[in-house]
């Protein structure tokens, strides 16, 4: 094989990887306008590639979440930094219909040539179902935590309460008997 059949088997890959994934895969210019959304996106959010493309960002971001993302987003394109590159991150996202979703997401700097950034993608996955299971099973973790605690005041005022045997010798007041070594 030669390497410009390599180098067009590659684009060809990428192409198919980018449009079937399941996951949603986004890219953003700089200004945070979309320029590739995959099926995946279009399924977990609701929009057609025709109606997210040169879209802002806004599109699946809470309205009370907008502010904090651009001025995370203008940072990372004037620094050419971000702490989200190698960490999965956790956030609620809105779709089409209104509803919000809980989604973890990656992220990549694209850089050209010259190493400025031209964009941001992102891999998303849709984990609302999951962090609902999750948070009941928090709800149901603090329940039984107080159980437990309530359970355990109730053994140490029951112990508190219990009488310990006493004996009583004719013109000796009663005391609790207590264990005694005869070992001299």
């Amino acid at each position: 094989m030669s390497e410009s059949s390599s180098t067009l088997d590659q684009a060809w890959l990428a192409r198919a990887v980018v449009a079937d994934s399941p996951e949603a895969i986004v890219v953003t210019d700089p200004q945070g306008r979309i320029d590739l959304w995959n099926a995946g996106a279009a399924n977990m959010f609701g929009y057609s590639a025709e109606d997210a493309l040169g879209a802002s960002l806004d599109l699946i971001i809470p309205v009370k979440l907008r502010d904090r993302h651009w001025r995370g987003y203008e940072h990372t394109m004037e620094t050419g930094v971000t702490k989200y590159g190698d960490t999965l991150l956790g956030v609620p996202a809105t779709h089409q219909d209104g509803r919000q979703l809980s989604i973890e997401f990656s992220v990549a700097l694209l850089r050209d040539d010259a190493g400025t950034i031209v964009g941001i993608a992102a891999v998303m996955r849709e984990v609302s179902e999951r962090r609902a299971t999750e948070k009941a099973l928090r709800a149901r973790l603090a329940e039984a935590e107080r159980t437990v605690t309530a359970l355990h005041a109730k053994v140490a005022d029951l112990t508190n309460r219990v009488t310990r045997p006493t004996m009583s010798v004719q013109g000796w007041s009663e005391q609790p008997c207590t264990t005694t070594s005869f070992d001299a």
